[in-house]
């Protein structure tokens, strides 16, 4: 039987995902909702969705809808997603979870509590060489990690005429650019190694503390038009350097910045071992290296024979065919309805999937560094 599902928020990543759900075969995307009718009437009648709505509680009645996909600003995925959780709902939830480490622990228990599939949109993880570094490491073969360190780097906050509703705390919380990007980048460190973050030191600016505000609203990575500005203080960080410790003694760091000019979504990932080293960029995804020491180095493109059968899954093309960022968005989403899949027919199913425990370990890491910035120190995880 086909799954009916419904996208809250439909804004650049709610598009993102309405055009990778209709790719997934088995699924009716059967309504829509954000605040701004004009914009969801239009996109209704082009995909052909049934119902639109400026009140997303109202597709509640619809006992038909079996999961929603949480695409709103991150003030309302908290509500959004406790709401849903109590209604029985499966939930595919834009990053971070929500704004506390509390908070992401009552939503993790009311997914256990009420038997819901629950995922995060940290996609990258579901590059095919992401998945064969995180196999790789898995066996063995890179041997005892020692070492991780890397960096994601934008540009689009550059400018002081830059302006996001990410750059106010009522709407992002107490961080943006290491709760926006440094989450994506700990998600992949933590996925790839197979390692948790276990301490911090954190040092966080904000390179524009004054920045001009169109007055007319824009989509996130949209340039404004004119010269109709506000200036409004920014008190949330737009650049971000951790020291980090990992539970089996590795030690590491990273950075993370929105003011990198040049740089659109650079995520670099290096990872260290006993026996053999792994690194990869965002900027070539398809590809890996591999680092020797009495041998040449590798480059290993992607390439369904050659890798690891958990990782070859996720390369639905034969090798010289890259796979991209809508690619890794539809493995992601892929997994998460096999899981609603597995879970309908009683069966058991284990998956790579980012789940609101994950969240919850993302949201307690953030407080952490917040906490470590704050009084210069190093702090545990959770303390």
């Amino acid at each position: 039987m086909r799954k009916k599902v419904a996208i809250i928020g439909l804004g650049y990543i709610g598009g993102v995902h309405l055009d990778t759900l209709m790719r997934i075969p088995g699924l009716d995307v059967v309504a829509i909702s954000d605040v701004n009718e004009d914009v969801i009437s239009k996109i209704a009648e082009a995909y052909q969705i049934p119902v639109y709505t400026t009140n997303w509680k109202s597709l509640l009645d619809n006992p038909e809808i079996e999961a929603f996909h949480n695409c709103t600003p991150n003030n309302l995925h908290f509500e959004i997603n406790k709401i849903l959780l109590e209604n029985g709902k499966h939930i595919l939830s834009e990053k971070p979870l929500c704004f506390s480490k509390d908070e992401a622990r009552e939503l993790r228990d009311l997914a256990v509590e009420n038997g819901c599939i629950t995922g995060i949109n940290h996609c990258y993880r579901y590059y095919p060489s992401v998945q064969e570094m995180a196999q790789r490491i898995r066996k063995g073969e890179i041997g005892e990690v020692h070492t991780i360190f890397g960096s994601y780097f934008q540009d689009w906050l550059l400018y002081d005429t830059d302006y996001n509703w990410r750059l106010d705390k009522k709407f992002a919380g107490e961080s943006n650019t290491m709760a926006d990007i440094g989450s994506h980048w700990m998600d992949l460190a933590q996925f790839v190694s197979d390692l948790k973050i276990v301490e911090v030191m954190a040092d966080l600016n904000t390179i524009h503390p004054i920045r001009k505000k169109a007055k007319k609203e824009y989509l996130t990575f949209a340039k404004p038009e004119g010269d109709d500005f506000e200036e409004v203080k920014v008190e949330v960080d737009d650049y971000g350097s951790v020291l980090l410790h990992f539970e089996n003694g590795a030690h590491g760091n990273f950075s993370v910045c929105q003011v990198s000019a040049g740089r659109k979504c650079t995520i670099d990932l290096q990872l260290y071992g006993s026996k053999e080293s792994y690194a990869w960029n965002h900027e070539s995804p398809a590809q890996f290296w591999i680092g020797h020491r009495h041998e040449g180095n590798e480059i290993l493109f992607e390439n369904p024979l050659l890798f690891h059968k958990e990782a070859a899954k996720f390369a639905h093309l034969p090798a010289g065919h890259p796979l991209g960022y809508y690619d890794a968005v539809f493995n992601l989403f892929s997994e998460f309805y096999r899981a609603i899949d597995a879970k309908n027919a009683g069966e058991s199913y284990v998956t790579n999937l980012p789940t609101f425990e994950q969240g919850l370990n993302m949201m307690t890491i953030i407080e952490a560094i917040l906490k470590s910035h704050r009084e210069k120190r190093w702090v545990k995880v959770g303390q």
